[in-house]
């Protein structure tokens, strides 16, 4: 029979898997920690990550990033998408409806805009609530923008289209703003506040027209545009030229380190660690003083046992031109995904720089957190630096209730103070804590093999112990 002791050793570890199978998430887990002010009567925010977390970040995808709140729970959080890093412009189509005619002088007398909770248009109705009848033709017509990403996307153009008129057309147009529908003014820059559209008379549809009205640059994206024509016109499109700009790279001075030659003919070439898989969206390499012209290919991997993969082929240079020290411009690199190990390799001869580190520019962008904040202020925790651990993160969509794309940059910004590594946790928490069921059991499984290994041997030696004494029993009282 089983010892008392080795009982209550296998019921211990016993209760422990199943606690440990159990264990919610402690912030003492993670290696790294830093404190985050959220911004005051806001629940949903955003939070940019710098550099150092991503450092700290120990499973792919930063699959380890967790925001705690002052009770240790985890809060709900989503990745906000990533914004291309140049420039792109798309054409969409907006609402339009045509504004019925005042039956006073005023414009707009007695017409008000019936909108739905996302602030869009559904329909012009009257001050009494009755629906006017709509023109097929019209002198005014309103543009609905409300379900723009106003603050990620610029408008650049309007165009407009009717039904071609075979003795042409030229009506200048009066453009007016309104972010609330009841309110109209004109733009702000006067001279483009009236602009002209342009058809002219020809028996083709084809003939030259001008159908297109310029926004000002720099003039903010409004959520209702009204138009007022000379004359009435059908309009059968509206469409936008929207531009988008992704926010401003930021940038990290490293090094690449050069390979020791190991060969007199082998080309130079140079390495980079990052610690973390952080993609590059541009970089801008410097070569030390002197005149150099140097062909290079970039090459990337995740783990110093796989080979490597070519991600882009330039040339970099510094020389003096006109008296003046230049360098290569700064090199693009859109499309490169992210890794941890760089490398450039010289496709040319290279002996003025091997065995010097070659200095670099890293353009790159900060992954952004968007979290629901507690209800009453607090300071929370940001924590990182777990290996193999599970993605904890929320499709975007299913954080931001009734999400277009670009809502997740409208949120009020959360500040994320300095990031300080944290005491390494005993054994029992490690235990408890382990980053995944299976990883826990595995280790749970090897304790219990041990505490009955230990019980047994327990029972070994008690069974050793007992064998004099029961030999004595056996040959009687010494004569």
């Amino acid at each position: 029979m089983m010892t008392k002791k080795a009982l209550v050793t296998g019921l211990a570890c016993s209760l422990l898997l199943g606690s440990a199978q159990a264990a919610p998430e402690t912030v003492r887990a993670y290696s790294h920690q830093a404190a985050v002010q959220p911004a005051p009567q806001e629940g949903l925010q955003s939070l940019a990550l710098p550099w150092p977390v991503l450092q700290a970040s120990r499973s792919p995808g930063l699959a380890d990033v967790r925001l705690f709140n002052g009770q240790g729970q985890v809060l709900p959080m989503a990745w906000a998408r990533e914004l291309p890093a140049r420039e792109q412009e798309r054409r969409v189509s907006v609402p339009r409806f045509a504004w019925p005619e005042p039956a006073s002088a005023a414009p707009g007398a007695g017409l008000q805009l019936q909108l739905d909770a996302q602030g869009m248009v559904l329909q012009l109705q009257t001050s009494d609530g009755r629906q006017p009848a709509v023109p097929g033709a019209a002198r005014r017509w309103l543009l609905d923008l409300s379900a723009l990403p106003a603050e990620v996307e610029t408008l650049r153009q309007i165009r407009l289209d009717w039904p071609h008129r075979p003795a042409g057309l030229s009506s200048s147009v009066l453009i007016e703003t309104s972010m609330d529908g009841r309110a109209w003014q004109a733009l702000q820059d006067q001279p483009r506040a009236a602009q002209r559209l342009l058809q002219l008379p020809a028996s083709e549809p084809t003939a030259p027209s001008l159908k297109t009205l310029d926004w000002p640059a720099g003039m903010a994206l409004p959520r209702y545009l009204r138009l007022q024509f000379e004359q009435p016109l059908a309009l059968q499109a509206s469409e936008l030229l929207l531009l988008r700009q992704a926010p401003a790279d930021l940038q990290q001075a490293l090094q690449f380190q050069p390979e020791p030659a190991t060969q007199t003919t082998a080309p130079a070439a140079w390495q980079l660690d990052l610690q973390a898989r952080i993609a590059p969206r541009a970089l801008a390499l410097q070569l030390p003083a002197g005149n150099h012209l140097l062909p290079l290919r970039l090459e990337q991997r995740d783990a110093p046992e796989q080979p490597w993969r070519t991600v882009s082929r330039f040339v970099a240079w510094r020389m003096q031109r006109d008296g003046l020290d230049a360098s290569s411009p700064t090199q693009a690199l859109p499309q490169a995904p992210a890794a941890r190990y760089w490398r450039l390799a010289a496709e040319g001869p290279a002996v003025a720089l091997q065995g010097q580190a070659l200095n670099v520019q890293w353009h790159w962008q900060a992954p952004r957190l968007v979290f629901l904040a507690p209800g009453q202020p607090a300071q929370l925790q940001l924590a990182v630096g777990r290996a193999k651990a599970q993605a904890g993160s929320l499709p975007l969509a299913s954080l931001m209730p009734g999400y277009r794309e670009g809502d997740e940059f409208k949120l009020a910004q959360a500040q994320l103070g300095p990031l300080s590594a944290q005491p390494e946790p005993g054994w029992q928490e490690q235990l408890l804590s382990a980053p995944d069921p299976e990883t826990r059991q595995r280790w749970l499984l090897w304790a219990v093999l041990i505490a009955a290994v230990a019980g047994l041997g327990v029972l070994a030696w008690r069974l050793v112990r007992q064998l004099p004494d029961r030999r004595q029993e056996q040959d009687g009282p010494a004569a």
